[in-house]
């Protein structure tokens, strides 16, 4: 979701900071599993606005696939490996999926890397359910459109 792994460490342990000043809030009503996943996520989300707010600042493709590529595939690799054998085709998608508006690629990967649902995903984004559908669906649109001119 960040683009970036160090900042994805530097909000890990924001989130872990954060939950553990919070862990006398949570009333059990969800696993702690979803809990600290939702808290995460919304972590996520307010850093995106902040980065998007201050500039609209270009990410070099080159990080993101030389480090950020390696590690999506390291903890993801049986599940990526049983839909792509080539790597090559993993990293062209990942390039896409980077390149997606956030109004695309986020939703995309919280339905399709982190399993949310319809409704989880536009409580999070404060968005109509209709409109993240269409969403996810326009993503996955653009990477087939996209890996078919290659």
């Amino acid at each position: 979701m960040i683009r970036d792994s160090h900042e994805a460490e530097d909000i890990s342990q924001e989130v872990f900071v954060k939950a553990y000043l919070a862990i006398s809030k949570f009333r059990g009503l969800s696993s702690f599993k979803t809990w600290i996943r939702k808290l995460t996520v919304n972590t996520c989300i307010d850093k995106i606005r902040i980065k998007s707010k201050a500039a609209n600042k270009k990410v070099s493709l080159d990080n993101i696939i030389d480090e950020g590529a390696e590690v999506i595939l390291n903890e993801t690799n049986q599940n990526i490996e049983k839909f792509f054998h080539d790597k090559e085709l993993v990293k062209e998608i990942l390039r896409i999926v980077v390149n997606l508006d956030e109004n695309y690629r986020i939703p995309l990967i919280l339905r399709d890397l982190q399993d949310y649902s319809y409704l989880e995903i536009a409580e999070i984004l404060k968005k109509p359910v209709g409109t993240i559908k269409t969403n996810i669906h326009r993503a996955r649109k653009i990477i087939k459109e996209n890996i078919k001119e290659k």
